[in-house]
């Protein structure tokens, strides 16, 4: 068969149900008679986003699988697929090329060279040949180790050569234990902290170790925070919960990371950026981590765990049964300080949660949400801004991967991608992202790529007419810039591209129009919610 034929084979025989493109690209109808579906989106940058929405919620076991034209395509993609590396995110990003005689000719974009730095590998499939060769490589990349984008590049002629018959089977993923000796030490740390954090990252998740994660903080009564990206690793109404140590925060997490005397990180790189909570120095530090290239990055480490995070966790778990650990009376105590102060963060909340004012304020519109739709069986994703600063803290995921947490790449319009991803990924669950003026201003004809393909994702709009963080962060923005002088009817654009789209102005109006489009995708239909709501001044970045 021609390899372009043998790629769409090996992808059907990974698992794969989607195409995320836009075209043409050089696999595109090869896919389609294979029974994989193409999945058009209106940009490129759109179609990364999908493909990097979809292998999260599957957790990786099933890739995104994202191809574009060469030049243009591939050039468009970019930031779609450098978020999928930033994030940790695995997509399998297939471009085209012209022929290979050309194909290294100025001024011919050279994707295999310029995504070096944007993926886990990046090459050409240099024949047909070798078709097998390169897409068994790209799957074991995939599927081990720090999940991260692959690229492979595809020239024309290649496409059209002919391939060796197949002898591919799926690639799986392989997984590895820390040092036990390096076990035995974290363990003996954590035990000998006064006052002990859990930090848990993204790799919980992929690991699929929340578990042993709640087994190990309530057998040492230590509290736990998730990073931006891990959140929903560990159910926040856990009695042991924290929250969330991200640029925004509860004063659970500004506390008890203030207090420590010992971080245990795991599945997390701890990148310090605008993203995660300030760590002060002089604490004790134990770092498991499936990449090693994290140690000692960000944070000096005094015991280092360099493993996959379930295995680790059962391995410190056997540990401890072998010590006959018993602190109950740590973890009850523990337990009974963040209820005090948990108590007393949602009191300080109230007013601003139940508030009538108008326009309406955004954490009116977040706690009404939070209140209509189940959390475990909700999947709910964001923008970054406004509605990144105020979900984090306020909302509460309660199962892995219910929600969708990003931010080491702020590319304003992903979560409209990301959750069309999602959605396909998990079609029972409520899926619904959160976005601003700005985000939508990014990427909102794609909202015809739900209604197009069927894709029923609820999108929720807090209209405040400004680039709110901006305004913010940059005093003279508002005289120079006209940052607060946004203009626009998402409900009507919604509607003009054909999805059920209503406009709220009275907090009144918040739960019924929620109520109303949730109902729109239970029958197959995506639905938007604008919200008009006003600049919001009190952001809880210290809690």
């Amino acid at each position: 068969m021609k390899t372009k034929h043998a790629i769409a084979e090996i992808l059907k025989r990974e698992g794969t149900e989607y195409l995320f493109c836009f075209p043409t690209t050089p696999i595109i109808d090869a896919c389609s008679e294979a029974g994989i579906r193409p999945m058009v989106a209106r940009q490129e940058r759109v179609a990364g986003n999908m493909a990097d929405g979809y292998s999260r919620m599957t957790n990786g076991r099933s890739i995104g699988v994202c191809s574009v034209q060469q030049g243009a395509g591939a050039e468009n993609c970019f930031s779609g697929i450098a978020h999928a590396y930033t994030d940790s995110s695995p997509v399998l990003f297939i471009t085209g090329q012209w022929n290979r005689e050309m194909a290294d000719l100025s001024p011919n974009f050279n994707a295999a060279r310029v995504y070096r730095t944007a993926t886990k590998w990046a090459e050409r499939i240099p024949s047909g040949a070798m078709t097998e060769t390169y897409m068994r490589r790209a799957y074991t990349l995939l599927r081990c180790g720090r999940p991260r984008p692959v690229l492979l590049e595809l020239c024309a002629d290649t496409a059209d050569e002919m391939s060796p018959e197949l002898n591919y089977e799926p690639s799986p993923g392989y997984r590895s234990a820390a040092d036990p000796r390096n076990v035995e030490e974290a363990v003996t740390r954590l035990l000998s902290a006064d006052r002990p954090v859990i930090w848990a990252g993204q790799g919980v998740l992929y690991a699929e170790a929340s578990a042993e994660l709640t087994q190990l903080a309530e057998l040492i009564g230590a509290p736990v925070t998730t990073s931006l990206l891990g959140k929903s690793a560990f159910d926040e109404r856990h009695p042991l919960s924290l929250g969330t140590a991200s640029y925004t925060k509860t004063a659970m997490v500004a506390t008890a990371l203030d207090a420590a005397d010992a971080i245990f990180s795991i599945g997390a790189s701890l990148a310090r950026d605008f993203t995660a909570a300030h760590i002060s120095p002089g604490k004790q530090h134990v770092h498991c981590t499936v990449d090693p290239d994290d140690l000692n990055t960000y944070f000096p480490v005094d015991t280092g765990l360099v493993g996959d995070a379930k295995i680790v966790l059962q391995q410190m778990l056997e540990d401890l049964a072998d010590r006959k650990v018993d602190r109950r009376e740590t973890r009850a105590r523990r337990e009974a300080e963040l209820a005090e102060q948990r108590g007393q963060w949602e009191a300080r909340w109230k007013a601003k949660r139940a508030s009538d004012e108008t326009p309406i304020n955004i954490y009116r519109l977040v706690a009404d949400f939070a209140k209509t739709f189940d959390p475990t069986t909700t999947v709910v994703s964001h923008e970054a801004g406004a509605t990144r600063d105020v979900l984090v803290p306020q909302y509460l995921a309660t199962n892995p991967r219910s929600y969708i947490g990003w931010g080491h790449s702020t590319q304003l319009g992903f979560s409209l991608g990301c959750s069309m991803g999602a959605k396909l990924a998990c079609p029972e669950n409520l899926v619904v992202n959160f976005m601003g003026d700005c985000g939508i201003g990014m990427v909102g004809t794609d909202l015809e790529t739900a209604v197009r393909l069927q894709i029923p994702i609820m999108t929720v709009i807090s209209n405040n007419g400004t680039m709110s963080n901006y305004e913010r962060l940059i005093p003279r923005s508002k005289e120079i810039y006209g940052v607060t002088e946004l203009g626009g009817n998402y409900a009507d654009m919604a509607r003009s591209l054909g999805m059920h789209a209503e406009r709220v102005e009275q907090p009144n109006g918040i739960i019924p129009a929620l109520e109303r489009a949730a109902e729109v995708t239970l029958n197959g239909c995506p639905a938007l919610v604008e919200v008009i709501t006003g600049v919001e001044p009190e952001i809880s970045f210290n809690g």
